[in-house]
């Protein structure tokens, strides 16, 4: 616990009161660098809001890149203001995105979409997911994800206490390796991630015969 800029600043795990807060921020890291998210133009056909979505699926635990719990919450003057998550991925890589389609009878049991409303969002989802996404294969032993700046707290060094919250809880996890990765044109982010991570890999936009701007992995070794 410290103070900066005169606002009382604190780093916590989340749990399930905050699910509300999560989902509007994984809506806003997902928009980054676009207007929209893509979350927006999947659930277009269904007539349900992103947030709803992502409410479920925090509840159901349908998230592929990381649980609740996985989730570091700052909050200044005892309010959420940032979070993203830490997270190990799976000994079997899900490279098929960040929604568990397992889960998707839970969810539109939730959202109360009838079995035509969930068939058109599962074509829509493995119409963008569901190729052989090897580039999602993960780089490090945990993962930072879902980093996400509430509007009106940005430029404040937010993105900087979040990421040495992720450090922190990584090698209080005894990882030996820490990894994020940005779309190309997050310039904010980019600038963030290359002050604590080396870049490992890049897929640029000609990988995906031009329809996404591409990506670039980083990773932190933290044996030293």
């Amino acid at each position: 616990m410290y103070r900066q800029a005169s606002l009382l600043e604190t780093v916590r795990s989340a749990n399930r009161q905050d699910i509300p807060f999560l989902a509007l921020m994984d809506l806003e890291a997902s928009r980054s660098p676009f207007a929209h998210s893509f979350w927006d133009e999947l659930l277009a056909p269904t007539g349900t809001s992103s947030v709803q979505l992502l409410e479920s699926m925090f509840r159901c635990g349908a998230s592929l890149w990381g649980r609740i719990e996985d989730f570091l919450i700052i909050e200044r003057d005892k309010q959420p203001v940032a979070t993203c998550a830490v997270y190990r991925p799976s000994s079997t890589p899900v490279i098929n995105g960040p929604f568990n389609l397992s889960k998707l009878p839970e969810i539109a049991e939730m959202l109360d979409w009838n079995t035509s409303t969930a068939k058109r969002f599962e074509q829509a989802y493995i119409k963008v997911w569901g190729n052989d996404n090897y580039f999602l294969k993960p780089q490090a032993e945990l993962i930072v994800e879902t980093v996400a700046v509430a509007p009106g707290h940005r430029g404040s060094g937010l993105g900087h206490s979040l990421m040495k919250a992720a450090f922190k809880r990584a090698r209080e996890a005894g990882a030996s390796s820490l990894g994020v990765m940005v779309i190309h044109g997050n310039d904010p982010a980019k600038a963030l991630y290359e002050k604590y991570f080396e870049p490992f890999i890049s897929f640029h936009s000609a990988f995906f015969d031009g329809t996404f701007p591409g990506l670039t992995k980083y990773r932190a070794n933290l044996n030293h």
